[in-house]
């Protein structure tokens, strides 16, 4: 009976896993849905927090905030407000490591936040096969010049 139950809850486990990704295990990133953190589920501090601050920060700006909560705990005697602080220290904290990550939204499918780009003509890149080209034109523009993502030429386009 037991081994049954174990099995349910296992199937069910991994149906879940195949319909969502984790960062690090404290971000839910859904397929059509913004990113969840699991601190932010049940908690209104923590959710308010997540969604109206966290999420729209720029990466350059949460290392600041980072700065001003521990220097907020610092001079903190309540404990309680000391662990909410570092409650939310972490969650900025991983919050900064999502936002390192929207930069590859479209090409990583392990994390599946966005449909694979192709060809983005703003920044002349190239997906293929998970990896990244760059194209520029020669110095006089009569070739096409196609380099991997250290700078090494792959390819060149004779017009």
């Amino acid at each position: 009976m037991a081994t049954e139950r174990k099995k349910e809850l296992d199937r069910k486990r991994t149906e879940w896993r195949q319909k969502h990704r984790t960062l690090n295990g404290r971000i839910i990133l859904y397929p059509d849905k913004p990113p969840e953190h699991i601190n932010a589920r049940g908690n209104k501090l923590y959710y308010w927090f997540w969604k109206n601050i966290l999420l729209l920060m720029t990466p350059q700006d949460i290392p600041a905030l980072i700065t001003s909560m521990k220097n907020r705990i610092s001079h903190e005697t309540d404990g309680r407000k000391i662990r909410k602080f570092r409650t939310m220290i972490g969650m900025a904290d991983d919050a900064y490591k999502l936002k390192q990550l929207e930069d590859i939204e479209t090409v990583d499918p392990e994390l599946q936040l966005g449909e694979p780009v192709k060809y983005n003509p703003d920044n002349g890149i190239i997906y293929k096969d998970g990896m990244m080209y760059t194209i520029d034109f020669s110095e006089d523009e009569d070739t096409i010049i196609i380099r991997n993502i250290d700078g090494v030429i792959v390819d060149i386009q004779y017009d």
